[in-house]
């Protein structure tokens, strides 16, 4: 039992060396962009990178308090870093997403134009919620204002459907205001060329833990879940969520670092 034990904390340290190396090449890349003038593609590219490097950030702050605290590390909070990591491939994948090199004009402007719709439809729904929730009603310019931008962004997506030859049925239901990515999560995974069975894999284990779903709390007792020694599940649970968070970060990285630091390396150059 105690070389299990040290195998599985071999590997949760194995995994601490692979996910620092990864987040400081990323936390460099970011850094080198500071002050450079980019399009506004690159721009956003940028942002959801530099949301994936706070996370990335966080997790280390966790286990490195852990590691800190005393020999056995401590309080190691392997339900954060799980629900962390998460959000790591979730702004990883956005990031590769948004550079995708392949795209023309058209197919760049589509793109872009369903996740504006995405965002103005969905700050739309929590809106209104908030006005209700205080007993309030949006007002009239609200109204007329949210009409109007949404009028706008779907004749352009209209637009780019035509241009591209789309059916009916796909124009439509890029018109609804629910896609992020055009060809769903795993679209956006084969089109960056990860690994889809891995992603599957994580995304379907590690979304339980960031909504707390039965699968993330159901075994405590089994997996001998413990807040001041580590058991084998947790540090084994880490490891995996450190390594494999690494490979999203180099991916993101290595693309995001191909794509910006210049207006020249936008294929379609500057769009707001």
């Amino acid at each position: 039992m105690a070389q299990q034990m040290d195998s599985k904390e071999d590997l949760f340290i194995e995994g601490c060396r692979s996910f620092e190396k990864a987040t400081q090449a990323a936390v460099k890349v970011s850094g080198s962009r500071l002050g450079i003038e980019h399009t506004g593609r690159q721009n956003r590219i940028l942002t959801a990178f530099a949301k994936m490097i706070s996370h990335a950030m966080t997790i280390q702050l966790i286990y490195n308090h852990a590691r800190g605290l005393d020999d056995n590390y401590g309080f190691l909070d392997h339900f954060s870093i799980a629900t962390l990591t998460r959000s790591v491939i979730d702004s990883a994948i956005m990031a590769l997403y948004l550079s995708e090199p392949s795209l023309s004009k058209v197919e760049w402007d589509l793109r872009r134009q369903v996740l504006f719709l995405h965002d103005l439809t969905n700050r739309k729904r929590f809106l209104t919620a908030a006005y209700k929730s205080q007993n309030n009603t949006e007002s009239e310019k609200d109204k007329r204002e949210y009409k109007e931008a949404k009028t706008r962004i779907v004749n352009q997506i209209l637009k780019c459907c035509t241009e591209l030859t789309m059916s009916e049925e796909r124009t439509l239901e890029l018109s609804k205001g629910q896609l992020v990515f055009q060809n769903g999560v795993r679209g956006a995974i084969r089109e960056a060329g990860l690994d889809v069975v891995q992603f599957d894999f994580l995304y379907t284990y590690l979304s339980n833990h960031v909504h707390s779903h039965p699968v993330s709390l159901m075994r405590a007792k089994q997996h001998n879940i413990s807040f001041e020694r580590p058991s084998d599940f947790q540090f084994g649970m880490c490891g995996l969520c450190l390594e494999s968070g690494a490979q999203y970060l180099d991916a993101a990285t290595a693309r995001v670092e191909a794509f910006t630091g210049h207006f020249d390396r936008d294929p379609n150059g500057h769009i707001d």
